[in-house]
């Protein structure tokens, strides 16, 4: 039986503009430039200005972080209610609607950061690939080897199973002289072995960890005793190596724990990702979002937006729109749609900027003793104390901090290195939970390698030391830190 019925609810629905400002917020500096880039491809309506139309830089903004006093920021523009009614000859007479990171980055200020990542990986194939047809192998053995070194991951490792390294070859094999030829499991392990024993860095194109530092060991020109209690050590007392078992392993290979002690030294300096080797290691660099530099007394805080163009509507547009009655109701709609797009974008863009000064400079307020000496006297810091300092939500601080960095003069860190809860020293003050940690950090880094400090003992120490810590949050801190239990800390 068909019925009508009424239901009342409450729903939360995110206009596009509040997205895109989240969204444009939430993402590091490189990630912009990216995202600029893609949004000058897709609108029509946005254009990068060239360098000789960017306008004059505005003074640096700066911040004395001792002066309570200060002038807040300028409110921003409220916003028209009625976002479809918009104005054109009212937006191009507004310039600072448009974006110029250049006002607000002072000059020789920047450093250049290179992205080496697909360099590099593209280095290692070509690489490889060049020691392979220096080998001299016959062409069906030359054919099978490059599929190998094609299907080599980042780190030099050949993942994909024999079986499916021939259903590989039987694809590609179509078009080529070998098209008839039959590849089988014994000939690819053939291959494979070949490129073990001759390609550099020594350790490439093994399917595993054990395999790829028994070909270091094989290929190294070591003494016999050291080659053969080494690959007997990786092969047989993985584990043992793994757990650091200096006792058992000694007992297990018949000799003393100073024999034992070098193979342990010699495993340790083998390479286990060859392939980032001779990619230079893929370095990555950070990119700092913010610069804080101090002048005097007073520090400048500016974002570092070198790479990043400047913003502005096509003016081109603008007179085509003006034209009014001579264009289409289609042209103009598409007109209209690209250039709310457009708008929002470049708010956003600016939004993100006002946002992530604002943080920053509530953050150097709050922890001016830090900045002032140099990167010690961290105070506890929340999210929640600088949302309420720049009356925004707290959510808004998170995505603001969330991924970026900051370069000072005494080194770059982590927007979310600033806070940290409280803990009590044995004075009775605050501390912040980052100088435990660095505390925590210090003993161990001083502790007898032979003889380290269990958690129990750890515990003790930092007592002693004057903060009150239990001993779950010293493991927690612990792993935070990478740092691994006693057992594996140990050395003969």
């Amino acid at each position: 039986m068909i019925s009508q019925s009424q239901n009342l609810k409450l729903s939360q629905k995110l206009f596009p503009k509040v997205i895109l400002n989240q969204s444009v917020l939430a993402v590091p500096t490189l990630a912009l430039e990216q995202m600029i880039k893609k949004e000058l491809e897709e609108n029509v309506l946005l254009e990068e200005e060239s360098a000789d139309e960017v306008r004059e830089e505005s003074p640096d903004e700066t911040i004395d972080a001792k002066d309570e006093g200060k002038k807040d920021d300028e409110e921003e523009v409220s916003e028209n209610t009625k976002e479809d009614e918009l104005d054109w000859d009212d937006y191009f007479n507004k310039e600072e609607m448009d974006y110029d990171p250049a006002e607000h980055t002072p000059k020789g200020t920047q450093t250049e950061y290179d992205n080496s990542n697909i360099q590099a990986a593209s280095f290692l194939n070509e690489s490889l690939m060049l020691q392979l047809h220096l080998m001299g192998l016959p062409a069906k053995k030359a054919f099978i080897g490059e599929e190998i070194i094609g299907s080599l991951n980042d780190e030099g490792y050949l993942t994909t199973d024999t079986i499916d390294l021939i259903r590989d070859i039987d694809e590609i094999k179509a078009d080529t002289e070998f098209k008839n030829e039959f590849f089988s499991i014994l000939e690819v392990e053939e291959v494979l072995k070949e490129l073990q024993n001759s390609l550099e860095p020594a350790g490439i194109a093994a399917r595993n960890l054990q395999e790829c530092l028994s070909i270091q060991i094989e290929r190294s020109a070591i003494d016999s005793f050291l080659k053969r209690n080494s690959l007997k050590v990786i092969n047989s007392h993985f584990e043992e190596l793994r757990l650091k078992n200096y006792e058992k392993l000694a007992k297990e290979l018949n000799t003393s724990l100073e024999k034992v002690k070098k193979i342990f030294e010699l495993i340790h300096k083998l390479n286990p990702k060859p392939g980032q080797t001779e990619s230079g290691a893929a370095e990555s660099y950070i990119y700092p979002d913010i610069i804080v530099t101090k002048v005097n007394n007073n520090y400048e805080v500016y974002l570092n937006e070198k790479n990043v163009p400047s913003l502005r509507i096509n003016k081109s547009y603008r007179e085509m729109y003006q034209s009014g009655d001579k264009i289409d109701k289609d042209t103009k709609d598409f007109l209209s749609n690209n250039f709310n797009r457009a708008k929002w974008f470049l708010d956003a863009i600016n939004s993100r900027r006002q946002t992530l000064l604002k943080v920053m400079n509530s953050i150097l307020q709050r922890q001016y003793v830090f900045f002032n000496s140099e990167g010690t006297g961290l105070r506890p810091l929340t999210e929640k104390e600088i949302a309420e300092d720049i009356a925004m939500d707290v959510s808004t601080v998170s995505r603001a901090v969330k991924g970026k960095y900051v370069q000072t003069d005494f080194g770059i860190y982590s927007l979310k290195s600033f806070f940290s809860n409280a803990l009590t020293n044995e004075d009775g003050f605050d501390v912040s939970a980052k100088e435990a940690k660095d505390k925590l950090k210090q003993i161990i880094d001083n502790e007898d390698k032979k003889n380290p400090f269990t958690d129990d003992a750890l515990v003790k120490e930092m007592t002693n030391a004057g903060y009150k810590i239990a001993r779950r949050t010293v493991t927690k801190y612990r792993e935070a830190m990478g740092i691994a239990k006693a057992r594996l800390r140990r050395s003969i």
